[in-house]
This record gives C-alpha cells, structure tokens and sequence, in this order.
C-alpha cells in the first residue's frame, strides 16, 4: 500500500458494527490516521476490494499462511496477503488492539509505507488486567483536567490503544487519616457521593457547592464512562473515602452537610447503586476497607450494607478491595453479595521496586501483640503483614482476583521506560495465580493534602517544554508500559517509532538512556527503605537521611524505622536478599558470610545505571533533533536520574564505612567515609544544576518539607551533612583511636569488594508439586560448599525456612519435606552460598535485574489445573 495511494476501504462486517462500537471506533482510528496523510478512507461492510479487512474469531487467510492464531482472549494478529491486511482479534477487545495498531503505524509514519512494520504480528496477552489509575486529589490541579473533554479523548485512546484494558478513575484519597485530622483542607471529592448528586431521600448536600456544578460532575462522570467504553476500555471507580469527621475539619473548603452515623451506611449504599445506575458502563468499584476509608475495621455491617448497594444495580460489577487490613471475612461478604471479587494489595509498600514481589516484607510489617487501637485492629494488628505486599491472599483455592497495585512513591516527576522492566512486571504481575496490575499514574498526588498551587501541574518553568496536557510528557511511558505488559515480547517498534518521530536522530539514545534511568530509582528503593510511606520517603526528591544518629532526615523516617534513625540503619524492602550497610558492617567485622546483596553490590549496579545514562545522554545531545523538545524533556530527566544514581551509590559506600566507625570508633574508617560522602555530594550538585531554571523550585505533592521542593532546593542540606562529616576528621583530637584486627579486616574486605552482577546458576526442579509430597530441588556446580535452600509457602506473613543441600557428584540436592508441602499455598525457593569469596544466590537477579529472584512450584489443584490457576 503506497503513501500515494488516494483512496482506502476498511472492511468491518455488519455483524462486528453493530455487535460493538469498540471495533468501529478503533476503525475510525485508523480513517483519521490515515487524513493526516491526505489518504481518503472509508469504513465499509464488503471486503471485496478492501484494503484493511477487520475479523474475529477464524481467519482463513491464517491457515493459508501457515499462522497458529492464538485462542486467549484479547490476542490479536496482523497479516499481510497480497496487497490486503488482515487485522484479526480473538475477541472485540483483540481486534481493537489490532486496528489500533495499524492506527498507530499510519500516525508515525514519516513517509514510505504507511503500515510498515512487523507481519504477520501475532501477539496474546500475559497479565489479565492491565490498569491505569488516574487520581482527582487537588481540585486547583485537577479540575482542569477532569472538566476537559477532548482531554479524555485523547487520553482514553491513548491507553486502548497502548494496549491497556481498564481504566481507574480514583476519587477519595487526598488524605490518609480522616479522624481528627488538622490537615484536612482540600475536600472535592473526598467523600465523592454528594459531589455527584443529591440523592433523594437524604439531606446531604455540599454547602458551597452549586447545583450546576454538581450536575456538571455527574455529566462528567458519564461521558468518562461512555468514552472508556466505545473505545472498550473497563471502567473502574475508586471510591476511597466513605467518611472522615465532616464535623471536625475546620480548615475544609467544602462541607458536606447531613450525614449522620445512623444514615451514613444506607446513603453510602444507595449512593453505591445509583452512580452505577446513572453510569451504566461502570464495570467495577474499587473501595479502600481499612480504617483510612473512614470505616472503622471490624465493621461488617458497613461493607454488607455497602455491597448490597453494589448487588442493586442488576448486572455484575467487580467489588475490588484494597489489601491493607482486608481479611477473609470481608472476602467472604463481598463474595456473599453475588458479585465478581478481587482483591487488591500493594506491590512493594507504596513505591516502586525491581519487578519481582519482595520476598520477604519488613520486620516492622508483622503482626504485633496488640493493635495500635481499636478502629486499626487489622491493618496495626492481626492483619498488618497485608499492608505493603500480598500477605495470605494467594492460597490455592482463591476464587477471587488479586490484582497488585504499583503505589506513586517512588518516581512521581522524572520520565520512565524501561522494556525489560515493563516486561518483568507483566510477568510477575501473574504471579502464583495473581491476575494484574494498576499502576497509579505520573504525577498522582499531585498537590495532595490542600498543597495544589494553580498552573504548576507541568512542572516545569523553563518556557517550550510543557506538554499540551500533562499525561503527555509521559507518553513513552505509557507506550512501554502498556505494550510490555501486554506482551512481555511485544516489539520494540511499537514505541521506537514514536521516539523517531518525536526526536528524530536522537530516539535511539533516547531509548537507552530511559532503560537505563528507569532502573535507578526502582532498586535504590529496594535497596534503602527508611520508610514505607510514599507521606515521608520520596526517594526521587531525596530528603537526607544522615550517616550519624540523630542527624538530617530524622524527623522524615524517625517513626518508621528502627532506632537507630541513620542511612546505614534504614532497612531494605526485601531483608531476605538486600542487607543494609550496618547488617553488612557487622558481619564483616564478626567474620561472618553474609548470603545477601551488599549495599556495595547495589553501589556497583547504581555505577552501571549511571554510565550508561551518561554515555546515552552524550550521544543524544550531539545527533540531529538534540534541539527538539521531547529530545531535551528525556535527556534533562536522564541526566537527574543519572546524578541521582551517582549520589546513592557513593551513599551506599559510604554508609559501610559510617557504620564500621560508628561500632568500633576507628579513627581510619573516617577517611573513606568523607570521600565517598564527598563524592555523593558532588553528584547531587550535578543533579542540582540540571534541574535548577528547568523545573519550579517546590514541586508540591504534600505539606511537609519532605513531600515538596526540587532537586536544588534539597541541596544545601546535603552540604551541610557533608560539613559536619568532615568536622569528624578531627574526632579525638591528636590522637587517633586504633583499629582493632576485626577492624582492619573489615575494612580490607570493602576495598577488595568484588561486584556481583550476573545471574550465577540454575536450578532444576518439578513446575508443580502435590500436596503432601517433598519437592526436591537440584543444583549443578562442582564446588564445595556449604549449599543452602531457602524456601518458604508463597505467604509473606510466614518466615523462611532453610535446609542444607547434600552433594551428589556435580549437584547438591535439596528437599522441602512432605509436612511443609501440606499446606493450601505455593512454594518458593532459592540458593545460596559462598565461593572462592563470592556469595553466590541461585537464580539471582539477572543482569537487567528484571527478574524473579527465586524459584516458584505449584501446587496442583485437586482437578489437575495446575499452572492454568
């Protein structure tokens, strides 16, 4: 099909027209591309002559090529015969990803073949539900986007047509605490019902509100709906608040009026049916059902009360529940209502981590001995280790969806894309049964917490860089994401030639350049965890947490890290493979192997990150389409990123010789330490220089000091640190205090350091187990060592459990015992040992650290399903 072609026919039979408007949108989709070329197209319903023929189900033409066409839902295939493509789905859904597709290719096209690209394209889905969060928290910052709807437009095609099937809009969650809370000012939409409507039979009503403001909210509400729905897009609503104190927030900007304790389930429940009445294209309703929804825990009757509003409605609408606090009783009340059921827990507390579920969750996450009160007695108490992670939910036997929600604590401003991360989620995000992701999107919690200032959504002040809307600085992003997560080997063109057209020359540096930023931030997360809160860890925008006791950043994690409060102390997010520099510190200077990532190793990763940004970052800035500017948007942001890598990694060695000297006051150890502090210091003023006059000085997403600012305003507390720590070269006056002999070795082990980066082994082992029955495990290496399994049930409330690995000739073999396989969960496992002075974990993060870690097995349903669960 030639670019000067003036005439195409796009066959979409009558039966598809009229069975779903999804396909006769995505068909337009490909007219109005196709207009942009001066190419006159039309949707007809012959195929005689057709240049683009639309099919579902069989295709004829695939047997004829020699094609296996996938049977799943959502797959599709694009197939060139002759001089017709085929666009083929295996449902509505699959053909709408087919001709979006085809859409795609013409939009980008600069020239040639307006469909170049891969055929045949056979592509089928791996992660079940691909969902994408977009937060209303400010209502200065958000009512512009809500209210525009040529702003929905663009934005819902873009997420059809990158691939995603659900779309979240989240109302409810400006706030964490709504008891008694002094910082409640911002409340438009916080409890979303009366924004929305009045209900008859209530008198509730907003005070300040105005009837036509209201009505334009509903009118809102519904054209998201029918939009998300033509375009065959899930429509999910997030109704995160049911109540906060109405009556004691004297700094609201809004009252809601008429709600009492006594009416407030009833309201809730036929508010719950009536917004599904009034949107009829609402497919599910996510609810936040631990205390901070406002609803205290333990509180059946709310939530039973609450679902049957959802039963009312007369057609099945997904009940997801946000994991913290949530237990099987509630399970079971949502499951009682008739309704399909999901669950809905954290992936990594409220931040971004590698793509693999942390294997083990925080000491602090387990249960206590008794509830912090009474309204907490889940979340605080019996139910805490389901607050950051997936906990107990992923039994054998669930009937249930669980559905991981990635939390916008780690990188809320600097742009994202890395494929082989966006990959990894996609397959960890189907983990031992799971069946998604929601990713809450760029820039959520924008001006949370009463903090929205008017026009700064973009971010930037430099002039010529902010996007028409603000999703779309993120639109890579979302090409990557959704394209990956689909199919983790969807083809890299599906986003490369969006690079193409936007940055010309410069898109393949661009590229790599984002891979490699993109993984900073994710494992320096991983690897430091001063706090699980997204409200006082905001790694991107770094708030510094000294070296010494008591020093900066104390009054940020003080409360939710073990004492004491230091960089070296922070715990990591998987203590069960990630040690922090006092665990690594203590273990050299006892002599003892630690079997566990090293902050050094972390340091060494952060060093390739960097690299590999800055060599990106000097190879874009010197091509054809440097001035362009998406080119200088990917760029500035790889080069913070970069920075910001180089900053961590010098952190993470210095934090080992901070706490050498911090337990054996060797006077030596504080040489190294101010170098590397130095060096540190030196990479966030690289950072510094890059975003000072490019993005505002306090980019706002809450009210502490922690939770606004920019990289330069975060600067001088840094050098200040950086002061005192060279003040410490004069501790003890004239005479220095002596290293001991542990001391000594300590320190020679961190200079020889040798980087452990690559994947060191494999094992072999059943893809399933049956209950009841030892599962062994083999690992080849002829080595001798003291080998050891690591295995535990695929339940973060559980501990690990280990056994020695015997040797048999080249392998050493390991068994899980037949009582410890009796139980109604999978297993997961993993290696380690320690040879010619390397640690060694078997399987281990792969290169890209786009991995699992561990092993998976499992457990054989009773009917056989088995890996179909």
């Amino acid at each position: 099909m030639s670019i000067l072609a003036s005439n195409m026919n796009i066959c979409i039979p009558l039966g598809l027209r009229d069975e779903a408007g999804a396909i006769l949108w995505a068909a337009n989709e490909v007219v109005r591309a196709l207009e942009l070329h001066d190419v006159r197209a039309e949707v007809v319903t012959a195929a005689v002559g057709a240049d683009v023929v639309a099919e579902i189900g069989q295709l004829s033409v695939a047997s004829r090529e020699g094609l296996s066409l996938p049977a799943a839902p959502e797959s599709l295939a694009l197939i060139k015969s002759g001089e017709q493509i085929f666009a083929w789905g295996s449902d509505i859904r699959g053909l709408v990803y087919a001709l979006t597709e085809l859409a795609d290719r013409v939009r980008t096209s600069q020239g040639g073949e307006l469909f170049a690209g891969t055929f045949p394209l056979v592509e089928t889905p791996t992660a079940r539900v691909r969902s994408m969060a977009r937060l209303f928290c400010a209502e200065h910052e958000d009512k512009v986007w809500f209210y525009s709807k040529n702003q929905w437009r663009e934005y819902l095609s873009m997420l059809a047509s990158n691939r995603f099937n659900r779309f979240s809009l989240t109302l409810g969650m400006g706030y964490n605490y709504p008891y008694h809370n002094p910082w409640i000012s911002d409340v438009y939409f916080y409890f979303p019902y009366p924004f929305l409507f009045s209900l008859q039979g209530y008198d509730v009503d907003v005070k300040e509100l105005p009837a036509d403001e209201r009505e334009l909210n509903l009118e809102m509400l519904k054209f998201i709906g029918r939009e998300a729905a033509r375009r065959g897009l899930e429509f999910q609503l997030a109704l995160w608040t049911q109540r906060y104190d109405f009556d004691d927030v004297p700094n609201a900007n809004y009252t809601v009026r008429g709600v009492t304790n006594e009416n407030l389930a009833p309201y809730c429940r036929d508010a719950i049916s009536h917004v599904l009445t009034e949107v009829p294209q609402i497919t599910g309703l996510t609810f936040r059902v631990h205390v901070e929804g406002g609803i205290a825990e333990g509180e059946y009757g709310f939530w039973e009360t609450a679902f049957s509003g959802v039963a009312a409605c007369g057609r099945p609408v997904e009940i997801d529940m946000h994991g913290k606090g949530l237990d099987f009783k509630l399970i079971d009340l949502a499951r009682r209502s008739g309704m399909p059921v999901a669950a809905s827990p954290k992936y990594l507390a409220e931040h971004m981590g590698l793509p693999y579920h942390q294997s083990a969750i925080r000491d602090r996450e387990y249960p206590p001995e008794q509830a912090r009160s009474a309204r907490e007695k889940l979340s605080e108490g019996s139910r805490k280790f389901l607050r950051y992670s997936y906990g107990d939910l992923l039994d054998v036997d669930k009937d249930y969806m669980v559905i991981y929600r990635i939390w916008p604590g780690t990188q809320r401003v600097l742009l994202w894309g890395d494929p082989s991360f966006a990959a990894g989620y996609s397959r960890s995000s189907m983990f031992a049964g799971s069946d998604g992701v929601e990713w809450c999107e760029p820039q959520s919690f924008k001006g949370r917490m009463g903090t929205a200032v008017p026009g700064q959504r973009f971010s930037y002040q430099k002039q010529g860089l902010p996007t028409a809307q603000d999703w779309k600085k993120y639109e890579y992003q979302y090409r990557v994401w959704g394209r990956r997560l689909y199919n983790p080997e969807s083809p890299s063109e599906g986003w490369m030639r969006w690079l193409e057209l936007e940055c010309g020359e410069a898109a393949d540096a661009c590229e790599q350049g984002l891979s490699w930023a993109s993984r900073v931030l994710p494992l320096i997360t991983l690897a430091h965890g001063p706090s699980v809160s997204n409200n006082h860890y905001w790694p991107e925008i770094y708030t510094n947490l000294g070296f010494i006791e008591g020093a900066a950043g104390s009054r940020a994690y003080g409360f939710d890290m073990d004492a004491p409060t230091r960089f070296g102390n922070a715990p990591t997010f998987d203590p069960v493979l990630f040690a922090n520099a006092r665990e690594y510190a203590e273990a050299l200077l006892s002599g003892k192997t630690l079997e566990k990532y090293s902050p050094l190793d972390v340091a060494d990763w952060l060093d390739e990150m960097a690299a590999g940004c800055n060599a990106a970052a000097d190879t874009a800035s010197s091509a054809m389409g440097w001035d362009r500017a998406e080119t200088q948007r990917i760029v500035s942001d790889v080069k913070i990123l970069s920075a910001i890598a180089g900053y961590f990694a010098e952190r993470f060695r210095a934090a080992c010789w901070a706490e050498l000297f911090i337990a054996t006051k060797a006077t030596r150890m504080i040489a190294p330490l101010v170098k590397h502090a130095t060096k540190a210091v030196e990479h966030w003023r690289q950072a510094s220089n890059v975003s000072k006059g490019l993005y505002h000085d306090d980019i706002t997403y809450g009210p502490q000091s922690w939770l606004r600012g920019s990289w330069h305003s975060r600067l001088p507390e840094m050098e200040a640190e950086l002061l005192d720590l060279v003040a410490l070269q004069g501790y003890g006056g004239t005479e220095s205090v002596p290293a001991n002999d542990a001391a000594v070795a300590a320190a020679k082990a961190i200079n020889a350091h040798k980087a452990l980066h690559r994947q060191m082994g494999n094992l072999a082992y059943p893809e399933e187990f049956a209950a009841g029955e030892p599962l062994r495990v083999h690992h080849k290496a002829e080595v001798d060592a003291t080998v050891t399994l690591h295995y535990r049930h695929v339940n973060q409330a559980e501990r690990w459990e280990t056994v020695s690995m015997e040797r048999s000739g080249d392998s050493y073999l390991g068994e899980i015992p037949s009582a410890y396989t009796a139980s109604k969960y999978h297993l997961q496992f993993f290696v380690s040992y320690s040879s010619g002075g390397e640690t060694k974990i078997i399987p281990g993060l792969a290169a890209d650290l786009a991995n699992e870690p561990y092993a998976t097995s499992l457990q054989r349903r009773a009917n056989g399903d088995g890996r179909s669960l």
